[in-house]
């Protein structure tokens, strides 16, 4: 077990399966006690908190329906009275968006943003006033190479995921001189429970094939990377978007 993080409380919405749920896992494995969120999926958030504590980690899990703004900003501040204090943010929580953009409902539309985008405002806007109190914290903010290239039939959530970066470097120049690191990750496409069945279908055939790497990369890659944000070995990186894309995407 390392120890980037010991001593530290880290907050990873979206924790209990995917991506979140390496970032959880790992941020345990470096000292830190971890929030470990969900909106539906109990058992799969227990399943979280399990491994972190059979790896000799400290984890609780914290129910929310984060498109609900009055909820994910009561999260963060139910997390802050369980331990004290809130060092680290990973805005993770997200839903996918498929389909021609004429073929969109309103309210798809409006669950996308509100999930990816809006519920980034509410905890960041309710975990910035401790970090900046105690003059130190890290957010990041998981964003997607589809918010920074565009991507045919994903209108909704390539909007939110650009939206995501514009707010991280907004944000980074706003609280940097308050102590406060904010950042962003835009993985590629990544194998997850969510992407599954879009990995085996045509569509997901054709990212395959922008990705000079040659295969699709794993949650627990894209884990290492955030985990690097959260740590202060990351001490000059503000309102910077890492990509771990496999080269689809070369800014």
């Amino acid at each position: 077990m390392g120890d980037g993080l010991q001593g530290h409380v880290v907050l990873v919405t979206g924790s209990s399966r995917g991506i979140g749920a390496e970032v959880a896992a790992k941020a345990g494995a470096e000292g830190a006690r971890v929030a470990v969120h969900y909106r539906e999926a109990a058992d799969k958030a227990a399943a979280t908190v399990e491994r972190i504590r059979s790896a000799g980690g400290e984890a609780e899990a914290f129910a929310a329906d984060l498109r609900d703004g009055a909820e994910a900003e009561d999260l963060v501040r139910r997390v802050i009275s369980r331990f004290g204090k809130l060092d680290g943010l990973v805005n993770n929580a997200g839903m996918t968006q498929v389909g021609p953009f004429l073929e969109i409902d309103p309210d798809e539309w409006a669950a996308v943003i509100a999930t990816d985008l809006t519920a980034v405002y509410h905890t960041c806007r309710a975990a910035l006033p401790s970090m900046v109190e105690r003059g130190t914290g890290s957010i990041v903010n998981i964003a997607s190479r589809l918010g920074q290239t565009g991507v045919p039939q994903t209108a909704a959530y390539s909007a939110a995921k650009a939206g995501v970066i514009g707010l991280t470097r907004s944000l980074a120049r706003e609280f940097g001189t308050k102590g406060v690191r904010i950042n962003a990750v835009a993985p590629g496409f990544v194998i997850t429970e969510m992407t599954a069945d879009l990995a085996a279908s045509e569509e997901g055939k054709r990212r395959l094939a922008d990705m000079p790497i040659g295969r699709f990369g794993q949650a627990h890659e894209v884990a290492e990377a955030v985990l690097f944000l959260l740590s202060d070995r990351a001490s000059l990186f503000l309102g910077q978007t890492l990509n771990p894309n496999g080269g689809g995407y070369m800014p």
